[in-house]
């Protein structure tokens, strides 16, 4: 049975090498994120990516996705680097 073995991720990142599939993810992190709690955690408790996904209980991998859309939206943010198979 597949639900005994496979575990259940609350979200998924799908393959970013697409244009379609990047803004997917994005939207995806923008759903299952508060955008405005991920910037109080940077700017009021100056928290690494790491300790924002600690705090949030979701993956680094999200939290760089938000952050890097974020910065394109012109709040001033280092984006980070993140993979897009770290499900698999």
């Amino acid at each position: 049975n597949m639900a005994k073995t496979t575990p259940i991720h609350e979200f998924m990142l799908y393959d970013m090498k697409s244009k379609p599939e990047h803004e997917a993810n994005i939207v995806a992190a923008e759903i299952l994120m508060d955008s405005d709690e991920v910037l109080r955690y940077i700017y009021e408790y100056g928290y690494t990516a790491e300790q924002i996904a600690s705090a949030m209980s979701t993956d680094i991998n999200l939290v760089a996705l938000n952050v890097a859309h974020l910065a394109t939206l012109g709040y001033n943010l280092h984006a980070l680097e993140h993979k897009s198979n770290f499900l698999k």
